[in-house]
């Protein structure tokens, strides 16, 4: 390994002065007002989209409501609804017509 690490800082070294400072055909800073255009292109995007994500967030949670989709044979696709769960027992017991309680 310390071998090869010698070599390489060999070849880098050797190396003519020109080659080691010529730089890249783009550089950074070329790239910087694409960057911004971009960057603002983005977030007017993100700012035209949030109602509509946040519609689809609400229709998201009522997905809950069904059961998965079931494709019949011939091609038909039934999306059913949940049956509602029961809610258990009352709290309060229930009074009868006669006055009698149901426990």
């Amino acid at each position: 390994m310390k071998q090869l690490l010698l070599i390489c800082s060999l070849a880098l070294s050797s190396l003519p002065a020109a080659a080691q400072e010529k730089s890249p055909p783009f550089g950074l800073g070329d790239l910087a007002p694409l960057a911004e255009n971009f960057r603002e292109l983005f977030e007017g995007f993100a700012d035209d989209m949030m109602p509509l994500m946040e519609q689809l967030a609400d229709k998201m949670s009522d997905l809950n409501a069904y059961e998965a989709p079931e494709v019949l044979p011939n091609g038909d696709i039934l999306i059913r609804k949940k049956p509602k769960a029961d809610d258990g027992p009352d709290a309060e017991p229930k009074v009868n017509p006669d006055g009698s309680i149901d426990l």
